[in-house]
Parts: C-alpha cells; sequence; structure tokens
C-alpha cells in the first residue's frame, strides 16, 4: 500500500514537468465548446518561461445582428503545480466593455468577484503537440468543470 503511493505520487510529480513542457511555447488559442450560436468567445493563453500565463478572453453577444455586449478581458496569472491540478492565480487584469447596449455592465460589483482572489484548476489533456483540451475549474465552483477546446498558435 504505501509503495503505491508513493508511487502515485512520483507520477503526479514527475507528470507536472512533462505537461509544463508541452504547454511551454507560443500561444494557445481556447473556444468553450458550449457557446450559444449568438456568442463569440475566444481566450488565449501564452505561458512564459517565469512561471506565469497572460490570457486574453473576448466575448460578443449579438441579437437580432446587432452587437449588444463585447469586452475584452486580459488576466495575468502565476503558474503552479499543487501535486494534482495546475493552479492558476490571477496577478493582475485589466478590463475594456466595449459595448454594452443593455448596461449589462459584467464587471460591476454585484456581478463581479473580486478576480485576484480566486484560483482556476486547471488539468490539460494532450491530443498532440498542438491541440489539446484544457479542463477547469474555479475555486469557488470545484464541482463545475468547464472545458475548452485549444491549438497551440505559431
Amino acid at each position: 500500500m504505501k509503495l503505491q503511493i508513493i508511487g502515485l505520487m512520483l507520477s503526479s510529480m514527475l507528470a507536472a514537468p512533462t505537461f509544463a513542457t508541452q504547454l511551454e511555447g507560443g500561444t494557445w488559442l481556447c473556444k468553450r465548446p458550449d457557446t450559444p450560436e449568438n456568442m463569440l468567445e475566444t481566450t488565449s493563453y501564452k505561458f512564459m518561461p517565469d512561471g506565469t500565463i497572460h490570457s486574453e478572453e473576448w466575448l460578443r453577444r449579438s441579437e437580432n445582428n446587432q452587437v449588444q455586449l463585447e469586452f475584452k478581458l486580459a488576466v495575468n496569472y502565476s503558474f503552479f503545480h499543487n501535486g494534482l491540478d495546475y493552479v492558476l492565480r490571477p496577478i493582475n487584469l485589466t478590463r475594456d466593455i466595449v459595448v454594452d447596449k443593455n448596461n449589462v455592465n459584467p464587471f460591476d460589483s454585484d456581478a463581479r468577484r473580486d478576480l485576484l482572489g480566486y484560483r482556476i484548476f486547471f488539468q490539460p489533456q494532450f491530443e498532440s503537440d498542438t491541440r489539446a483540451e484544457f479542463v477547469m475549474r474555479h475555486h469557488i465552483t470545484p464541482d463545475q468543470r468547464f472545458t475548452l477546446n485549444c491549438s497551440r498558435q505559431t
């Protein structure tokens, strides 16, 4: 039993650098497979050699061929492995609302958590060197996972 536990611990520790190596280099462009038809959304993750990630999320929601909401969110994360998952911890962020016809204000104080206080747990699943699924969950809703289909950009 002890040998099995030690083996599991060692394999998870050895897997971390392997995944980190696969993630490095270039930018991963990701899309959610469950995005509604009236919404366009992309997120990019650039894995930096210093252990940080720069992400940019862009979202546009339309109705009747008119843009109702469009925003950009850029977040810099620290990136580390906790023994089970990779963890993304926001360091700083910028937000830009381009269009908000219905005054949704997705970043107002009621709708927004303290974005710098959350963590994302992250498990990459590689299909090849250039394609992966990023299975993610927020620390506040750990049982609700979401998947991003990602491809490495050159």
